[in-house]
Order: structure tokens, then C-alpha cells, then sequence
């Protein structure tokens, strides 16, 4: 008698929890999850643009590092899309600025960074591939700093991915911006 009960009701639970729709997160709730973060912040800011990150000087990163931890854990869990992708981005450049001061400051400097960059073909800002497409070049040129070594090469491929990454989160999260109608300039007042 148990196994007929188990043979019907366990294919409707089964089923009946693939029918479930994700849960329906409104602009609303997109808007005040948006300013949540952002009021997470603590003024003085201590940036003036986020993507100018890492700015290449120690303390005012490590700053920077500090304060995103401080946003991500005050801003906590959060269901709409764009929340989580701006959570994402900031995780992102905090992971740029540590990976450099760990595995990349005793031979890329702020000049040496400009000078492989204008080595390579010039890619626009809005192409999140560029720096990709450009790597055998950028690689190459890092190679020739004073201070790298072929073993710096890795490090460094890993962090032009993550700026890459950070670049298409930017992407997204400006679609997911005007998708969910999220004023970004209410949250500055």
C-alpha cells in the first residue's frame, strides 16, 4: 500500500517543483536593493570613478579593498539580478587589487602597465575583448619589463581576465539597469 502512495505522490512533487517559476522581483524591489548597496558606502568616498581600479598606489587601495569588503557585508544577500551583478563587479575589482599587490607590483608599475598597453594595437574602452584579443602582444611586452620574468605571465593573463570580466558585468548591469527602470541618479542625493 505504501510503495502505490510513493508511485503517485512522489512523480507530483517531482513535478510540481520544476513547474515553480523563479521568484518575481519587482522594479521596486531592484530600485531599493540598488540603493541599499550604494548607501552601504561611507563618505568620503574613496574613489571618485570604481574602474579606476587598482590606481597603483598601496594605501589608497588597500582603502579601497576595505571599503568594498565593508559594502559587500553590509549590503548582504539580495534577489534582483542587477544587485547581484553590481555584488559581482565589486567583488571583481577587489580581487583586481589584491591579485596585483600579491602576485603582480614587484614588476608592473603604473608606467610599465601604460607602456605594454601602448605597444598593442589600441582597443576601445568598450571592447571587453580587447584586452584579450591583444594578450600575445601584452604578454610579450610584460616579458621585456625590467623586473618580470616568463613565471609573471600567468599572474597577469589571470588579471586581464578579470578585467575583462569586470568589464562585461558593466555591460550587464547597465542592461539590467534600464530593464528593471533603476534611477542610479536617486541614490546620489
Amino acid at each position: 500500500m505504501i510503495s502505490y502512495w510513493f508511485t503517485i505522490l512522489f512523480p507530483l512533487s517531482v513535478f510540481g517543483q520544476w513547474g515553480t517559476p523563479p521568484p518575481v522581483v519587482t522594479n521596486e524591489q531592484c530600485q531599493a536593493e540598488f540603493d541599499k548597496i550604494v548607501g552601504c558606502f561611507r563618505p568620503p568616498l574613496q574613489f571618485s570613478r570604481i574602474d579606476d581600479i587598482p590606481s597603483f598606489d598601496q594605501a589608497k587601495d588597500q582603502e579601497f579593498v576595505q571599503e568594498i569588503t565593508h559594502v559587500l557585508d553590509c549590503s548582504g544577500f539580495l534577489n534582483c539580478n542587477s544587485s547581484r551583478i553590481l555584488q559581482s563587479y565589486l567583488f571583481n575589482q577587489r580581487w583586481i587589487t589584491d591579485h596585483y599587490y600579491e602576485k603582480l607590483s614587484h614588476c608592473l608599475t603604473p608606467e610599465g602597465f601604460y607602456k605594454i598597453q601602448t605597444g598593442c594595437n589600441k582597443v576601445s574602452d568598450r571592447d571587453c575583448n580587447g584586452l584579450t584579443s591583444n594578450f600575445k602582444c601584452l604578454s610579450t611586452n610584460l616579458k621585456q619589463q625590467p623586473n618580470c620574468e616568463p613565471k609573471d605571465v600567468q599572474p597577469f593573463r589571470r588579471w586581464i581576465f578579470a578585467h575583462r570580466a569586470g568589464c562585461l558585468m558593466m555591460h550587464q548591469f547597465a542592461l539590467e539597469i534600464k530593464n528593471y527602470e533603476i534611477n542610479a541618479g536617486r541614490a546620489e542625493n
